[in-house]
């Protein structure tokens, strides 16, 4: 579970730091989930806000080299590089 919590936030934050930094909502899929956010710049910091098939709710903070915040309730915490190597397999719609 654990595992695929950090795969999950690795790669909504590679996606999400990859495009523009605007506040219209996204989604995509991995590993057959679909992934459904918004983004939004507040200074330094962007926070990346949605929910995973329409029920798991999920807030990440990007600032510097690290994401944090929280997938289903658990709090995440991870290098921004880690994100980098989650692209495989995300498809984005």
């Amino acid at each position: 579970m654990l595992k695929t919590v950090f795969a999950m936030g690795a790669a909504l934050a590679a996606v999400a730091t990859t495009a523009a930094h605007a506040e219209d909502a996204r989604d995509f899929s991995h590993d057959g989930v679909h992934y459904n956010y918004t983004t939004e710049q507040k200074g330094k910091v962007t926070v990346i806000q949605g929910t995973a098939s329409g029920q798991v709710p999920f807030r990440l903070y990007v600032s510097g080299n690290r994401v944090t915040g929280t997938y289903n309730s658990r709090n995440v915490n991870f290098r921004l590089a880690d994100a980098k190597g989650a692209l495989a397999g995300v498809t984005a719609q």
